[in-house]
């Protein structure tokens, strides 16, 4: 049989791992609404569209007892897929070569079903498969995640897409084509800011968008004949028809009105009566461009209602850290923890302090949510506070949990982390970052997350194989400093040759091995070799 190369053999996609399609994070967005979703451990997933892998290898790393399946009509991508699987080991991956058409009832049942980044690039009968196949291939108590682009955003972004294939399909090779449609866009921005403002200003929205993605993405969502998003309510219709139900997004936090006034969010109370009626008012309020969808069997019935006590079962974890010093942890002052870019909480309750002080602590390990009372009240003893009631402290830490976790503050999970938070006599990395650190900056790390090492991160990864204890790690460490390979800087710039002494190698040992164990890239000992 002939093979016919796709767009994506002639232009890799630039694969990435999606934290959000984990099964671990699936199961714990299904158990929140109170489905009882297949356990992760020996769970069985399927990925159409696979690609290279770069989403479903770390899973398998990650997930030892657990298979995965791959399918993807892009033989270059899968062939170099099956060569990190074949030079990592991995007898739980498996990536075909084959078209999303081809998947029958014959194929088997999946307890967790993903197809990101195909839905929308494919005709209408493939997307019609697509549901089918997570109809008849999800098992009952499945999940199944399908990305897509939707309306209201895609307007104006579909605009600039017509205007670019106008433009680039004068030309024939790839390379020429995304060099045009990048140089019309640029001249556009620039001769349309003395015709329309309000053009002009959406025109360098979209531009300055595009500037910051990478020449895969631009031509793949750009420049491919086929992207046709869709209204949510249409993709939730058309999942209907096959016996399928809305469940959530990935981010429940996106699934709340929040940063609206109160009476925006009273009219979009009586505007969506139904869930599918308020995701979409939702999204023209929010100009929606893309959105992954949760489904599941319709047979199932999510319990919508979320109340603090449904976190008592799940493991819990914040980047947040808190800004500033003093004031006393058991007293009333009001103490703030800080997160990503903006966004931050002021707590003035001890419990809060503490509990969030603990999480702070241990980050990026997790917690559950009587382990984390426990923790918050010892810290509040040493501090001290006079003996406490535990049962008050957990309602109280569980009142907490659930407006962070809501604004994406705090991460909930329904299994305990996969990676080993401190750093034993002989740290081993996962053998994919191992893999990576040996080709670049850009590692996979055990929270499915791309992560950047440093020079010394990235050269102390590569030899972390569970073999070697800090002597050893030391004196390489000391060669590849000695060879020129690695520098240690102080204020002053470069530190000299004679300044290194094994102290000073010990303590920037140490420093690294926290670092890497701070990115979650050390696999726990429990793992077997």
């Amino acid at each position: 049989m002939e093979i016919v190369p796709t767009s994506y053999d002639i232009v890799p996609y630039a694969g990435n791992p999606y934290r959000e399609s984990h099964p671990d994070h699936l199961a714990t967005v299904a158990r929140l609404f109170g489905l009882a979703a297949p356990p992760v451990d020996a769970c069985r997933v399927l990925e159409l569209g696979c690609a290279s892998g770069a989403n479903l290898i770390p899973m398998g790393v990650a997930v030892p007892g657990a298979r995965f399946l791959g399918i993807d009509l892009s033989q270059r991508q899968v062939e170099e897929g099956r060569r990190t699987i074949q030079s990592l080991r991995l007898e739980n991956v498996e990536l075909r070569h084959g078209s999303i058409a081809e998947i029958g009832a014959e194929h088997g049942e999946f307890d967790y079903i993903i197809c990101h980044g195909v839905f929308s690039w494919v005709p209408r009968e493939i997307q019609d498969h697509i549901l089918q196949v997570c109809s008849q291939n999800l098992a009952p108590d499945g999940v199944a995640y399908v990305s897509y682009n939707t309306y209201p955003g895609w307007f104006m972004r579909g605009m600039v897409r017509r205007m670019m294939g106008f433009h680039a399909r004068q030309f024939s090779d790839p390379a020429t084509q995304l060099e045009q449609a990048r140089a019309l866009l640029d001249f556009l921005f620039q001769a349309s800011s003395g015709v329309d403002a309000t053009y002009h200003a959406l025109l360098s929205r979209e531009l300055n968008i595009l500037r910051k993605c990478n020449d895969s993405y631009v031509f793949h969502e750009h420049l491919e004949e086929i992207n046709e998003p869709l209204f949510f309510h249409e993709f939730a219709e058309r999942a209907a028809a096959h016996g399928l139900r809305y469940l959530a997004e990935p981010h429940v936090s996106e699934m709340v009105a929040v940063n609206v006034p109160s009476d925006v969010s009273q009219v979009l109370a009586r505007l969506g009566a139904n869930i599918i009626h308020f995701e979409q008012y939702l999204d023209f309020l929010r100009n929606r461009t893309f959105r992954r969808t949760l489904l599941c069997h319709e047979r199932q019935v999510p319990r919508r209602e979320i109340g603090p006590d449904r976190l008592r079962d799940f493991w819990l974890a914040s980047p947040l850290s808190r800004k500033g010093a003093g004031a006393e942890l058991a007293g009333p002052d009001e103490w703030e923890f800080a997160g990503a870019g903006q966004r931050s909480v002021k707590v003035s309750s001890p419990v809060h302090k503490a509990a969030l002080t603990c999480l702070e602590r241990i980050w990026p390990a997790s917690l559950k949510c009587d382990a984390l009372a426990q923790a918050a009240k010892d810290l509040l003893e040493t501090a001290g506070s006079t003996s406490r009631d535990m049962n008050s402290d957990l309602a109280q830490i569980e009142g907490l949990a659930l407006p962070l976790y809501l604004q994406h503050l705090l991460e909930v999970s329904s299994a305990p982390a996969r990676f080993a938070r401190r750093v034993g006599p002989f740290p081993r990395a996962s053998g994919l970052a191992r893999l990576q650190a040996g080709e670049g900056t850009i590692v996979t790390n055990l929270r499915h997350e791309r992560v950047k090492l440093s020079p010394l991160d990235r050269e102390l990864v590569r030899q972390l194989d569970g073999s070697r204890d800090r002597d050893s790690l030391r004196e390489l460490l000391d060669t590849s400093l000695l060879g020129g390979e690695l520098t240690i800087r102080n204020e002053s710039g470069l530190l000299p040759p004679e300044q290194r002494t094994p102290e000073l190698l010990s303590t920037v040992l140490e420093h690294s091995l926290a670092s890497i164990a701070r990115q979650a890239l050390l696999l726990d000992l429990e793992i077997p070799l």
